[in-house]
């Protein structure tokens, strides 16, 4: 009862997004492993897994999905995934709940993040992991980054908004379903609250919030609402992006971005590490 009441609170949200998932034609499918991962959410998570391209990996990332039909495969079908493992990184992929091939559940989509995140950890239990964002992905990877025994070392959010009203307002249905939340279940609603995980944030995991000068659905000024939110509370960079349109940072600026995120994740999970080990 409690589920079917949420397909029908998704519905008007996501509804469009439930088609088959496709594997990307361009990717090869004999390089990845796939992995099923129980979430507390309720639903069972899908992800992929796939080895870094150098013969010893740096960390592990995690590659929580914009909104749409693509779904995980958005890292994969852009390149990002392929970036992350020339540099030496594993990364693993996965389907927030109701998206791809994972299940529907709830609304906690953190807890699919955390579940992700816990199982890639499980995966390399000695090496640093990180989370990348993109989108939807991006921000309820910051709200997993407020819960207990998240295993994020850092993290690369790319067109996170700063609360759900930011992103739905032009969307009159949706819009009045989170007001009415606000409302009927404010702690369901705090709990996808970007924003609101800032203040909450566990741990210390370094930051870098990326922004398209072109983006319609999170614009410049939202993003910067949520990095004031996080600076307060852990270091965190801002690198507004010329001319990128919505999650396609990438895309516009392949060098730039290459550069910038590459060297976010060495400094923050490799040169950080190789500290704590020298002080053991």
């Amino acid at each position: 009862m409690k589920n079917t009441a949420y397909q029908i609170f998704k519905k008007p949200f996501f509804g469009r997004f439930a088609r088959p998932w496709r594997w990307p034609e361009t990717v090869a499918q004999d390089q990845w492993q796939r992995l099923g991962v129980e979430s507390q959410s309720g639903a069972t998570i899908a992800a992929l897994l796939a080895t870094a391209h150098t013969q010893h990996a740096k960390g592990a990332v995690l590659m929580s999905h914009p909104m749409g039909v693509v779904a995980k495969g958005f890292w994969m079908k852009y390149g990002h995934a392929e970036l992350l493992r020339q540099a030496g990184y594993h990364v693993m992929v996965f389907d927030l709940n109701g998206f791809g091939e994972s299940t529907s559940a709830t609304m906690d989509f953190p807890l699919d993040v955390l579940a992700a995140g816990q199982a890639l950890q499980a995966q390399y239990p000695e090496l640093p992991i990180a989370v990348m964002g993109s989108s939807m992905g991006a921000a309820m990877s910051v709200c997993a980054m407020a819960q207990p025994k998240h295993p994020f070392k850092a993290a690369v959010l790319e067109s996170a908004f700063p609360t759900l009203l930011h992103f739905w307002r032009r969307y009159p249905i949706p819009k009045l379903g989170i007001q009415l939340s606000k409302i009927l279940y404010p702690a369901g609603e705090r709990s996808l609250r970007p924003t609101y995980a800032a203040e909450h944030l566990v741990g210390n995991p370094e930051i870098l919030l990326i922004y398209g000068e072109a983006d319609e659905f999170t614009p410049i000024k939202d993003g910067k609402l949520l990095w004031q939110a996080l600076k307060q509370k852990t270091q965190t960079e801002f690198w507004q992006v010329p001319g990128a349109k919505h999650t396609h940072a990438y895309a516009e600026h392949p060098s730039e971005y290459a550069e910038r995120v590459i060297h976010f994740l060495d400094a923050k999970l490799v040169d950080s590490n190789q500290n704590e080990l020298s002080l053991e």
